[in-house]
């Protein structure tokens, strides 16, 4: 099994998009039963890109909560991606949970390998902006992190806060890996042009080779509920993410 962390040390910058459309486009070439995303963001957006609307399914934190096993939060998509919600606790159940994420620490990493999802699957996870209980438990189990910025002054100086964290992470956990990527690119854009090269020159072989161009195909998507390959599988987007999926799975096997 191969777990991928998506994360970020600001809000704004896509997250969520980024996880649920390179889970799509790694579906896409994985196949059927391979790829699930599961969402540890209070937020709880992340099916509802993939089509998901029930209102009255228990996530992660309530089941959780429930001494219940996650394949009971684990719901199917029509876009061959099995997506594990947040859930939509309560203030006073969603404090339990981080207190129980606290105190044990591989916690997230325990539940998706009882899943049973076999050791060829690959899971995507979802996190909240900046430094959190729930980052330290994808750090604990992922095999790749994956930290998403954006081409802009804002995104630029959260970096050095984060490398700090990922110095701090990397002590324990020495075999991780992790990489940039650069979201909503538009070279059209002079500070956009000039900041995506300064993050080239200053980040190197850890700025993923791929990045995703700005693209109004991701937001359309979401308005209708489906990921970009689905909507528009011949847009910029779409390609952008697809060849992301492909340096994913080389740099998995490598």
């Amino acid at each position: 099994m191969s777990i991928i962390g998506i994360v970020s040390m600001k809000g704004g910058v896509g997250k969520t998009s980024v996880t649920v459309n390179l889970a799509s486009a790694l579906a896409t070439k994985l196949g059927r039963g391979r790829v699930s995303v599961v969402d540890l963001d209070p937020q709880n957006a992340l099916h509802l890109h993939l089509g998901i609307d029930n209102p009255q399914m228990l996530g992660v934190c309530e089941q959780s909560l429930l001494g219940g096993d996650w394949r009971e939060a684990a719901f199917s998509s029509d876009f061959n991606v099995v997506c594990m919600p947040y859930g939509t606790p309560s203030e006073r159940e969603r404090k339990a949970f981080e207190v129980l994420l606290a105190k044990t620490p591989e916690w997230v990493g325990n539940q998706i390998e009882q899943t049973g999802l076999g050791n060829d699957a690959v899971v995507l996870i979802d996190t909240p902006p900046g430094a959190s209980v729930y980052l330290k438990q994808v750090f604990a189990c992922a095999d790749i992190i994956l930290v998403v910025v954006l081409a802009d002054a804002g995104s630029y100086a959260t970096i050095p806060a984060m490398e700090v964290w990922l110095d701090d992470m990397l002590a324990s956990y020495p075999q991780l890996r992790n990489f940039y990527v650069l979201n909503q690119i538009d070279r059209s854009e002079s500070l956009n042009r000039d900041v995506a090269d300064k993050l080239l020159r200053d980040l190197g072989s850890r700025l993923a080779p791929v990045g995703i161009h700005s693209d109004e195909a991701v937001c359309e998507a979401l308005a209708f509920m489906r990921p970009v390959l689905a909507y528009d599988p011949h847009g910029q987007a779409s390609h952008d993410h697809s060849r992301l999926a492909t340096w994913l799975i080389d740099t998995l096997n490598r």
